[in-house]
């Protein structure tokens, strides 16, 4: 069965002429439990004031709870809150007639832990928005861990919730004890938390109210080991493996008689001799000459002959002729 939507419902409240409808910077509700440091600030205004246990919280204040710190809140309907370190909420809108027991309550969760307790309107109609969903509910107790501005999980402890994705998406919640992880995109079925997807935070930072419950519900339906033990049957995080069968190696045969190697083989040195170089004797080869220096050498030495000849021949002659 679906939720009906709150603007419906703050339509009806508002057609009754008996709701009141709470402006910006009315007292909504009072903090009932302040540790440390929590501030609180009109939204757009600037105005930022430190709570202390007892304060009004009003209408568009954004509460912030510092790292070591936390807060518990109770709205005028008795509608409550509890705040986790590091935690920022926006009290968005607030109607309530106390007369008809109806109300319609609208509250931004932008990051951190929360607790969210119904309060006692007969017919009330609550949105609780994070960044990445729009959460209805009706008569529940549930804690929500807004990761990041893509990822919100939710823990249902009683009743029934419906959470709708930015792009439409959505999925009635009703399996207490049961975790559900939201994106801009998609919903994960309700698992436990040993099946929970992508589970790579620790518990006891997801879901502190848990661990240490808060004031407003000292005695909550679930406790640590009721979340964290329970039996994993939703869906196994990995498909089983086909196991593959093993391979057998054959073992070694023993002989009885003592095994004896065959002889190795043994390399033979060659022997090498030693070799003795012997001397050259000198070979005389005469130098050759062509034959045209030769023949050469032998028209000079008749060309000198001839000169001779005719020199001495001639001095004879002329000796002669002075003789006779």
């Amino acid at each position: 069965m679906r939720i009906p939507s709150p603007a419906i419902c703050i339509s009806a409240l508002l057609m009754s002429g008996g709701a009141a409808v709470a402006a910006p910077g009315d007292a909504i509700g009072s903090a009932v439990t302040v540790v440390n440091y929590v501030t609180a600030s009109l939204e757009n205004a600037g105005d930022e004031r430190q709570l202390a246990s007892g304060d009004d919280v009003r209408q568009q204040e954004m509460i912030e709870v510092d790292q070591d710190s936390r807060s518990e809140i109770e709205l005028n309907d008795r509608t409550k809150l509890a705040l986790g370190p590091g935690a920022r909420m926006l009290l968005d809108k607030f109607v309530y007639d106390p007369d008809l027991s109806g109300g319609a309550i609208v509250v931004n969760l932008i990051k951190g832990t929360f607790r969210f307790i119904t309060g006692i309107a007969a017919k009330p109609a609550y949105v609780i928005r994070t960044p990445a969903a729009s959460i209805t509910v009706r008569g529940t107790i549930f804690d929500v861990f807004v990761i990041n501005a893509n990822e919100t999980w939710l823990l249902l402890s009683e009743g029934a919730v419906e959470a709708c994705t930015e792009s439409g998406k959505c999925l009635l919640h009703d399996e207490p004890g049961k975790i559900i992880r939201i994106t801009r995109d998609d919903i994960d079925t309700p698992a436990k938390w040993a099946n929970l997807r992508k589970r790579d935070i620790d518990f006891d930072d997801a879901f502190p109210f848990i661990v240490r419950p808060p004031k407003i519900d000292p005695d909550p339906i679930f406790s640590r080991e009721d979340i964290v033990k329970m039996d994993a049957e939703d869906y196994p995080e990995d498909p089983p493996r086909e196991t593959k069968p093993t391979k057998v190696k054959p073992q070694k045969i023993e002989y009885e008689e003592p095994y004896t190697p065959p002889p190795r083989k043994v390399k033979i040195k060659r022997e090498y001799r030693e070799h003795r170089t012997y001397p050259r004797e000198a070979h005389y080869e005469p130098k050759r000459h062509g034959r045209g220096r030769e023949i050469l050498k032998k028209g000079i030495k008749a060309g000198v002959a001839v000169g001779v000849g005719l020199g001495v021949g001639y001095g004879i002659a002329k000796v002669l002729r002075r003789k006779y």
